[in-house]
């Protein structure tokens, strides 16, 4: 695990205490404070970060008169070194305390944002198994959340399956499609008809949470043809909340999760269309190199024999 950490920094292989060094200059936002808050000298300190920029090969900061200021690069760099001290320094203390880290503590991302809800209810199973167990849930578009999996930023990913796959490196799990609706706001033209085809959709805005969620199988139903037409006007809107304002206010098809069909709130703002999709194909996943926590194990078993998610109205 210490040699993992060390090493995952992208493909640079630098000193813990040097991404300290850096950590502690970003965050003090200059040097001079950044030298008394970690008890070294400041020419130390300088020549610390230096040395990090000359093995990365681009600057970290900007150096001006009131301070320093992360680059553009050196802001994605400094973000991952901080996680990188954080679970160093998360490691002492678990060996410390006889834990360890990769089973105390479980990193979930899922993509896009607007499936969270698929943890709804295996997070709480899960922590009434781990009581100790600390959860890290986070969301992103599909190639963010696919590269953190990578860097191990994250422990599981769970996310539309197509892209997942053809990643190479990761175990994948195959979990129940998530079944979605269309919906629009009260009063559409479309609320008009009792089953409008794929014909009359098209004449409209859509709003979809994540292009990952636009496969090829559902484009061919809404389009005719396996990619979003260039003249179909598309928002890709990744907070489900966002989402429903521009639904309410315009002419905009949303997507929503087939279990919506029930939700009385929700139907009190909205219609669901009368439309027939093909379920999107979810995953779960996490990296070959390494070996499943048992908490890692048990939220994939959860979320396999448990897809409170699934599209019942389709069987």
């Amino acid at each position: 695990m210490i040699l993992f950490l060390y090493y995952s920094l992208l493909e640079y292989p630098v000193n813990p205490t040097k991404l300290k060094h850096v950590v502690a200059v970003d965050r003090s936002g200059s040097f001079t404070a950044a030298s008394k808050a970690i008890h070294i000298t400041q020419s130390a300190l300088t020549k610390s970060v230096a040395e990090i920029e000359a093995e990365a090969g681009f600057a970290l900061f900007e150096r001006h008169a009131k301070g320093v200021y992360a680059t553009a690069q050196g802001r994605a760099f400094i973000d991952r070194a901080a996680r990188i001290v954080a679970d160093l320094e998360q490691l002492s203390a678990d060996t410390k305390s006889g834990r360890q880290l990769s089973g105390s503590r479980l990193r979930v991302g899922v993509c896009p944002p607007s499936l969270v809800s698929l943890l709804n209810m295996a997070l709480p199973k899960i922590l009434s198994q781990f009581p100790e167990l600390r959860i890290e849930q986070t969301a992103g578009w599909i190639e963010q959340s696919i590269q953190h999996l990578k860097n191990r930023d994250i422990d599981l990913l769970v996310g539309p399956a197509p892209a997942i796959r053809q990643q190479n490196q990761f175990t994948v799990h195959t979990l129940e499609p998530f079944g979605i609706c269309f919906f629009v706001r009260k009063g559409h033209p479309l609320c008009d008809k009792p089953r409008p085809k794929i014909a009359d959709l098209n004449r409209y805005p859509m709003a979809l949470a994540d292009k990952s969620v636009a496969t090829p199988e559902l484009m061919q139903e809404l389009f005719g043809q396996p990619e979003i037409p260039a003249s179909q006007q598309l928002h890709i809107i990744g907070h489900f909340a966002s989402a429903c304002k521009i639904v309410q206010a315009s002419d905009t098809i949303g997507t929503v999760g087939a279990s919506y069909r029930k939700n009385m709130q929700f139907l009190e703002n909205f219609t669901i269309l009368k439309v027939a999709t093909t379920p999107i194909p979810l995953a779960i996943a996490y990296h070959s190199k390494w070996l499943p926590s048992p908490p890692m194990a048990a939220l994939v078993d959860i979320l396999e024999s448990e897809p409170h998610w699934a599209d019942t109205a389709r069987k």
